[in-house]
Order: C-alpha cells, then structure tokens, then sequence
C-alpha cells in the first residue's frame, strides 16, 4: 500500500492540468455565403431587409458553419424541420426541437470524446472518476452524462456533474469545477464532455437579435480530460496548466445578452451593445485577475478569446492593447466554424495545444468567454509538462 501511495504521489503534479482536448463538429458543412444567398432569394423579405442581412453576414467573420442538420446550407424545401427562410410553415415547438438535439447530441459528443482519449493512449476509460457535461442548448433526463457512461463503458459510480444553461462561458465553469475536485482529490481523472446544437433554435423572424444569432451560431461538441496525474506517454506533449480563474458580471449587460426558452426554441436576445459592454468591463476583469495570479499583462504570451463575433474580438483587441495576430487562433476557429457557444474556447485552446511544444513550457495564457449577465469568465493557463 505505501509503494503504491508513493507511486501516486510522484505522479501527480502540482495544479490540474488540462492533458488533452477533442472536437467533433457535424459532417453538414454550411457555407455562409449560401446560407446568405438562400436568405436573401426568400419571399417576403424587402430591400431594407436584405441590406441589413448583407451587413449582418459580411461582417461576421465566418466562412463556414455545421449543423446536425443539412437543411441550412440547401433552399427551403417542404421536407425542411427547421429551415423555412420563405416562412410558409408553422413555427416548431420547443418539444420538437428537444427531441432532435436528443436524437444527434450523444454520437457528437462521441466523437470528440474518441478524439481527446485517443491522444492520452495509456488512459484506460475506466479509469476515469469524475464526468462533468455542459451544454445551454439541450437538456433531458436521465441525459447525456448517463448515456456517456453507458456508451463509453466508464464505471457507474463515475461521479457525473451537470453544467447546463449558463451560456457561452459554460466551459471555463466546467473547467473550474474539474479544477476544484483535483484540489479536492490528486488522484482524480476528469472527463469533461460539452455540446451545443445551437441551430436547432433557428427561428425566421425579422428582429436584429434573431438575425444575428441566426447568422452566427452554429453546432459542435468538445471534450477534456483534467488531472494532476501524469497520464502523457509522449515526451513532447504539452499540457495546460489551471492557474487562476476569475469572474464578474456586468449589472449594465443584463438585458443586452439573455437566454430564455420559448414556446418556440431558445429566444436569444443579443443586442448590438455587447461588444461595447464587453471593451468597457475586460480591462478591469483582466487586471484582477492577475492580480489574484500575482502576474501583469505582460507575462502572457497567448491569447484563447471566445469568439462569439468579429466586433467581440475586436472589442477585446481595443481594450488589451492586443493585434489580430495575437487573436489569430480566436479569429480562425471563428471564420471556420462559426461560435458554437459554450465549446467553442475548448476548440481554440485545442488549437494552441496542437502548435505549443516543450519549449514553451512556463509561458502563460489568458483565456476569456462571455455570456448572459453580461457574465465574463476569464482564466489564466500555463503550458506545462507533467513527466
């Protein structure tokens, strides 16, 4: 029992660590220019709309976009569930809605769980202890966290955490939770496992708020695995070091982002301020924060914004003294993906995880994400190394 103790104890490191992410998005690739053009070729819509749609896509930063379903990125067909730009059939309840994102969500989250697990190749699923699910797009019970044990064969008495509509900050949550059972815990291996189906929730209507989300949100899954256990084989892999975490909500923001669910989807109101609101309030959240991790600007060397738009980033640049290039990982995931809401920061720290090597070790990253409040969670990483 001592030598197996021991053997634990050098094991672990420090702090938890995030030790590999995954991705998943649909095979349904949507075109932003097509799904435009659909929009803009639609019955009923006047010149002045069309002018404020043309806006609203050329602006967003976005090349492509995935949804669960292909009906977005094809004309309006009758056999259409959701996508109905002409707007000849009748709005789709809430319940219908559900039923799709049950019947898609748990192969997604598959997917990118079979991604993450596959880079920690001496990870045994069995091993696992704790699993934390997010997602502000879906919920049913018994849901994802019990399929997920099922499907992925982990053990029953897994403990299984639910993060659910707290919006697109959900992960940095998810993150802090799986950062408090490690502490709690050093020999704990947590699974984090989110989803958004966020076109699901596409409603045809002509105020901006829809349009916007309309125009921008799109679908995706992502998971992670965190612990202080040395779980990397390969010499060159690198971790991500969970330093410090602080949030805050902007009273001011409350009414210009909010999730509600409606008889007919999610209602996204999501007002044109928000990047104001945002460039106003990130300074000063930021400087408490490395002011509770004991650092200045100056020592971080990258940048994971969650992209929820072009003028968002562009706020966050105006407000930190930041170049595009800096933002450059926010910007790509952004033009290829469209904002996947809560998964999407888990989709640009993969990216950075894919391009650190060993000889970044110790560099610091600030990681950001925003939503309903206005909320703003930010984070404060490390590239590590734990063997």
């Amino acid at each position: 029992m001592l030598t197996a103790l021991n053997e634990m104890i050098n094991n672990a490191i420090s702090t938890a660590a995030i030790q590999a992410i995954g991705t998943a998005v649909p095979p349904n690739k949507i075109s932003q220019d097509a799904h435009y053009n659909i929009l803009e070729m639609a019955n009923g819509l006047s010149r002045e709309e069309k002018l404020k749609l043309r806006k609203i896509y050329s602006g967003s930063g976005i090349l492509t976009r995935h949804s669960v379903l292909a009906e977005f990125g094809q004309p309006d067909q009758p056999e259409n569930i959701l996508f109905h730009p002409a707007n000849h059939h009748p709005q789709v309840a809430v319940s219908e809605r559900m039923k799709l994102f049950e019947h898609y969500a748990l192969n997604l989250c598959i997917t990118a769980v079979e991604d993450c697990i596959s880079k920690l190749p001496s990870l045994l699923v069995t091993s696992v202890t704790h699993l934390i699910t997010f997602s502000c797009t879906g919920m049913y019970a018994p849901g994802l966290d019990i399929q997920l044990v099922e499907k992925l064969g982990l053990n029953k008495n897994v403990e299984r955490t639910c993060v659910n509509f707290m919006g697109c900050y959900a992960a940095i949550n998810a993150l802090k939770v799986a950062d408090y059972i490690s502490r709690a815990q050093p020999d704990a291996i947590v699974l984090l496992v989110g989803v958004e189906l966020c076109t699901l929730h596409y409603q045809k209507n002509d105020k901006q708020d829809q349009v916007i989300a309309n125009a921008i949100f799109a679908d995706g899954a992502a998971a992670a695995v965190v612990s202080r256990q040395n779980l990397i084989a390969d010499n060159h892999h690198t971790s991500l070091i969970l330093n410090s975490f602080y949030s805050e909500f902007e009273s001011a923001g409350k009414d210009e982002m909010v999730w509600r669910i409606g008889d007919f989807g999610f209602d996204l109101r999501l007002s044109a301020y928000v990047p104001a609101l945002i460039a106003e309030s990130i300074f000063s959240l930021t400087q408490k924060l490395f002011d509770r991790a004991k650092i200045k600007q100056e020592n971080i060397s990258y940048y994971a914004l969650h992209p929820g738009g072009a003028k968002i980033l562009e706020a966050c640049e105006a407000a930190l003294h930041l170049t595009k290039e800096q933002n450059k990982f926010s910007y790509n995931i952004l033009r290829d993906y469209g904002n996947m809401s809560s998964v999407t920061i888990l989709f640009v720290l993969n990216a950075y995880m894919k391009t650190v090597t060993v000889a970044d070790i110790g560099k610091k990253m600030l990681g950001c994400a925003f939503g309903p409040g206005l909320t703003m969670e930010a984070m404060i990483l490390e590239i590590g190394k734990t063997n």
